[in-house]
């Protein structure tokens, strides 16, 4: 289920958050050392209560948090948008227990605009706004719990206030950077879709909907060239004098004979397998990994639903040939394997029409 465009980022993200976690526990080690000897707030303070609070809990929620969205980006059962999610989440407690342990610098505080900053990246505003919830609650109620901490100091409202003046701004340009995100996304993707209309309409035939000779043979190209140990058959079909039934009733009807041919194609070989009109009446189907044995019985199902159609302006049947072969050369290139599929449509042709030959 991973179809995430930021599968990357994910991968990028484990790592340098990996890294960043590890330095900031370093840091907190030697912070007791740095502090102790010229802050006396620190003095009081034991060599093990320290490690204990500000080292080892913060190292336990690190790795429990960084195990559990390691999990969330490997699994192939979560949607891309919640392991997006993740990837914030573990930044804003990365955060949250940096200035719970005694963070007393609003630059500190002012630390929940990168996980902000990188809900943006994403372009979902329901993301970046329980985003900047979650940091502004979590930098507010630090207002009343940094009174508990030994490392308290006189100025930790002002600080804590400049922290939320700097969270604040922060939200401010996230609001504007995701507008203008969700702008150049939206015509990112109007351009995807065009295209890819685009595209269609130049890989299909406009009257039956099927696949067009230049995308039968890219098709027949790419399959033949990567193939690997798979099963590779080609159906090559005419319909059996065609000709006569546009020049005794007319184009029209003539359309109607192709457009039932298009029908009943699709429905007996469509599912996986590509259906194509390459010429006037000449249709084909690709079967990828499809032995001939089963193709076959496929294209004489369609051939029998064919020939039993009914037409009202006509009095008898038409017919179709067909020739199937399945690739069995490395060597043979994709218009080796057609010549082959199509010799195989001249024998049921000489052989009496209404057929399929297989080879």
């Amino acid at each position: 289920m991973e179809d995430s465009r930021y599968q990357k980022l994910h991968k990028h993200f484990l790592i340098i958050m990996l890294v960043v976690t590890v330095l900031i526990l370093i840091l907190l080690v030697l912070q007791y050392y740095m502090l102790i000897a010229v802050d006396t707030r620190y003095a009081d303070i034991t060599r093990e209560f320290y490690m204990k609070n500000y080292v080892l809990i913060p190292t336990v929620i690190y790795t429990a948090s960084y195990i559990v969205v390691w999990q969330m980006l490997d699994s192939p059962n979560i949607k891309s948008q919640w392991k997006d999610f993740a990837t914030i989440l573990y930044m804003w407690v990365l955060c949250t227990v940096v200035c719970f342990v005694g963070a007393e610098s609003p630059v500190l505080y002012g630390s929940f605009a990168v996980p902000i900053s990188l809900s943006t990246v994403y372009v979902r505003r329901w993301m970046c706004r329980v985003t900047e919830g979650l940091c502004l609650v979590t930098c507010a109620q630090y207002v009343g719990t940094a009174q508990l901490l030994p490392t308290c100091g006189d100025s930790i409202i002002v600080d804590v206030c400049t922290g939320m003046a700097l969270l604040l701004l922060c939200c401010l340009c996230n609001e504007i950077l995701m507008e203008y995100a969700l702008e150049n996304d939206g015509v990112i993707l109007s351009h995807v879709s065009d295209n890819t209309r685009l595209e269609m309409r130049l890989q299909r035939d406009p009257m039956t909907g099927l696949y067009n000779h230049t995308a039968f043979y890219e098709y027949l190209d790419s399959l033949v060239r990567n193939r690997g140990e798979a099963p590779l058959t080609l159906a090559v079909v005419d319909i059996d004098d065609f000709k006569k039934v546009n020049d005794t009733y007319g184009h029209n009807m003539g359309d109607e004979v192709i457009l039932n041919l298009s029908r009943v194609l699709q429905k007996w070989c469509g599912d996986s397998n590509y259906v194509c009109r390459y010429g006037g009446e000449e249709f084909s189907v690709i079967f990828p990994n499809v032995k001939v044995k089963d193709a076959a019985g496929m294209m004489n199902h369609a051939l029998e639903e064919f020939r039993e159609t009914e037409y009202e302006w006509l009095d008898g049947r038409i017919t179709f040939s067909c020739g199937i072969f399945q690739m069995s050369s490395y060597t043979m290139t994709a218009e080796d394997f057609f010549k082959v599929a199509d010799k195989m449509l001249y024998n049921a042709k000489h052989n009496g029409k209404n057929q399929c030959v297989s080879g």
